[in-house]
């Protein structure tokens, strides 16, 4: 990443081998950037089992999300914590965690967290509800594979 300013004042950010996954204007002058990974696959260790595809694809650019290859449509904050989820496998998040990193400038209840994830395990379906789960006492974690 590399950070330079241009000759009329501008700031111009270069993003190696990272996307954004959201971007929210806090103020005039404050701007809150979640970066990811880029969508590219990274190569297989030598000798390692090949790994079963990930049953959601996020594409950050695009901002679309495939579940078993089959695309769907998805609200804006849910596609936000979504991908903040799935760019992050096997990581538990607070509720504030998940709050702060989606929505820094929401001043709602952390219960709003609750009803974001409920309304995406509906969207995930039956078969793949269970890919975003519950850790008790702490908040969510998103595992691949169930």
């Amino acid at each position: 990443m590399a950070v330079d300013r241009l000759p009329d004042g501008k700031w111009q950010l270069t993003l190696h081998d990272l996307e954004p996954v959201s971007v929210h204007r806090l103020t005039s002058d404050k701007l809150h950037i979640i970066l990811a990974p880029s969508c590219a696959e990274a190569p297989a260790a030598v000798g390692a089992p090949p790994r079963a595809p990930d049953p959601i694809q996020i594409d950050t650019a695009a901002r679309t999300v495939a579940i078993d290859g089959r695309q769907i449509d998805i609200p804006r904050l849910e596609f936000d914590l979504l991908a903040h989820l799935v760019l992050h496998p096997r990581r538990a998040f607070t509720r504030q965690q998940l709050m702060a990193a989606v929505w820094p400038d929401c001043r709602s209840s952390d219960r709003t967290v609750d009803v974001h994830i409920a309304r995406l395990r509906r969207r995930l379906g039956p078969g793949r509800r269970k890919l975003i789960t519950t850790v008790f006492g702490i908040g969510y974690k998103y595992l691949p594979i169930p």
